[in-house]
């Protein structure tokens, strides 16, 4: 482990008021109703293994943890950070007869093709760095493990049992439930989900598909075991995560809490999220909390996207390398970046008023060491 100097924290900011900072006065606010009967607080968050974190990823996990760190410690109840490392992403991309295929990066892996540290390893050094700063303990949770949960499988079998009520929130433009199995023989997945078929019993819930070059096939997960395997877009997902986690009250004797970017709170809460927790018979008052990450804007005022500036290069924004790849930030500024973007979310935890709202890449860029500091082995 290395330890670094502690940076100044940023320069005061004009902080405009917004509706939720007048409610509170720490952002344990947003959790203390939520805390009664609780034994401990069980924070979660999830990304997707498709690359090294860019800096709004970056500071989305710092956030987890500070504000994990700084709820434990104004609700002196101890914190737990899950991240779900999703591995169902897409590694490999093929089109055959005109139609898209993936496969995804867990299956890479599984067949050697992809080095088994390689996708999380940038992600495990950040995760590394935020529980040694904040002293907040986290664990890794692969896709395989999250959806064999039984909730998260009870949540499936809901969807697949009543699809004319979810559907038109998980697939309102199109009406296309994306639960997707994988080829037994080769592991193509249809990503559009095109020629699925679903069917639900009251044990199980049957995927049919067709492989392009193996032919029809049928996937069934078990409610109640840990059989077959399927790929959940993210809405489904989000759905199954909401359901999870109102269960951990009493499969953990924890007051849950999900943490992500602002870009999973406003439409995607009012919309898809909250109607669903309705819709799953979930009283309200055992809804998991849901806390949102600043967002991270480019030079445009949109959400900064490594996607995009992968497709478009330096069209995009023309923004320094530094700032969309991890790797590329300590090369250009030593692991001192991480410690001066810790000292800034620190502050976006304690004080609704910096949380609450959206940071552009250029402000985030001012707060680097200008170059790298020699760190010193500890340890």
């Amino acid at each position: 482990m290395t330890m670094t100097t502690t940076p100044e924290p940023s320069p005061d900011l004009i902080l405009a008021p917004v509706g939720i900072a007048h409610l509170t006065r720490s952002n344990a606010d947003l959790i203390r109703p939520a805390v009664h009967g609780a034994a401990r607080l069980r924070v979660t968050t999830a990304a997707q293994l498709n690359g090294t974190p860019h800096i709004g990823t970056v500071t989305t996990v710092l956030t987890v943890f500070a504000l994990a760190a700084h709820a434990a410690e104004t609700l002196d109840l101890p914190a737990h950070v899950v991240f779900d490392a999703l591995d169902n992403a897409p590694a490999e991309r093929l089109t055959i007869n005109g139609h898209p295929y993936t496969r995804t990066v867990a299956d890479l892996v599984d067949t050697g093709r992809l080095d088994h540290d390689e996708p999380v390893a940038g992600f495990r050094r950040l995760l590394e760095f935020a529980a040694t700063a904040s002293g907040v303990p986290y664990e890794i949770r692969p896709y395989r493990d999250y959806q064999a949960l039984a909730p998260v499988r009870e949540c499936l079998h809901h969807i697949a049992s009543r699809p004319e009520d979810f559907t038109p929130l998980v697939a309102p433009a199109d009406g296309r439930l994306r639960i997707r199995p994988r080829c037994p023989r080769c592991r193509l997945m249809d990503k559009t989900a095109r020629g699925l078929r679903v069917e639900a019993d009251t044990d199980a819930v049957h995927l049919h598909s067709a492989c392009p070059r193996h032919g029809p096939y049928r996937e069934t997960i078990e409610i109640a075991g840990t059989g077959g395997w399927y790929d959940a877009n993210t809405p489904v997902r989000s759905l199954q995560k909401g359901y999870l986690l109102a269960a951990e009250r009493d499969t953990h004797q924890a007051c849950s809490v999900s943490i992500d970017g602002a870009d999973w709170g406003g439409a995607w809460y009012a919309h898809v999220l909250a109607p669903a927790l309705a819709l799953l018979g979930i009283p309200a008052a055992r809804w998991p909390v849901s806390v949102f990450a600043p967002m991270i804007l480019d030079r445009t005022g949109g959400k900064l996207s490594k996607t995009l500036y992968v497709r478009y290069g330096a069209r995009y924004a023309d923004l320094p390398p530094a700032l969309l790849d991890l790797a590329a930030l300590l090369d250009d500024h030593g692991e001192d970046a991480l410690a001066a973007l810790w000292a800034e979310v620190r502050q976006w935890a304690a004080d609704p008023s910096r949380l609450h709202r959206s940071y552009t890449a250029d402000y985030l860029a001012a707060l680097l060491p200008s170059a790298p500091r020699t760190t010193t082995a500890v340890g």
